[in-house]
């Protein structure tokens, strides 16, 4: 039993709930992006799926509606450098021939680095899809500046 706040309709409840489930992240399934490693930078870490400011708290941030580990499409992933446990603060070290996991319940996808790249932060194509299966990696650059973005890309391996 939940008992409806006093004054309020029999629907205001219902409503409310469905606005919060249309926001709701993707319930996760098999094939969801739950942890990634890159050994080369000593990065292991939980992936959360939405990469707003509460979800870069958590983890690295799967941005929604971005492919799946090991599908079709650009995965979009993005952590912070400088706060939250700075879980992306030596991407920028990484080059190209590095290996990525993503791990999910199906199993480890690997990626290989080949491209990293200092872009302005208005380059949000490097967000758009892709026909193959890749992995692209974002983060705040220079350290504490901020100024610029750190883009990663790298291609599923075969």
């Amino acid at each position: 039993g939940h008992a409806a706040p006093t004054g309020a309709g029999p629907d205001s409840g219902g409503i409310a709930r469905a606005q919060v489930a249309l926001n709701a992240p993707p319930t996760p399934g098999s094939r969801t992006a739950q942890r990634l490693e890159i050994a080369a930078i000593q990065v292991d870490a939980i992936i959360v799926q939405g990469d707003t400011e509460a979800d870069l708290m958590m983890g690295v941030g799967q941005h929604l509606g971005s492919a799946d580990p090991g599908q079709p499409g650009n995965m979009v992933l993005s952590a912070h450098n400088d706060i939250y446990g700075q879980i992306f603060r030596d991407l920028d070290k990484l080059a190209a021939g590095d290996e990525v996991l993503v791990h999910t319940d199906a199993g480890a996808y690997r990626y290989v680095v080949h491209t990293v790249k200092i872009v302005e932060p208005t380059r949000v194509d490097v967000m758009e899809p892709t026909e193959h299966a890749a992995l692209t990696m974002i983060t705040c650059y220079p350290y504490l500046l901020d100024t610029h973005r750190v883009v990663v890309v790298a291609d599923l391996a075969e």
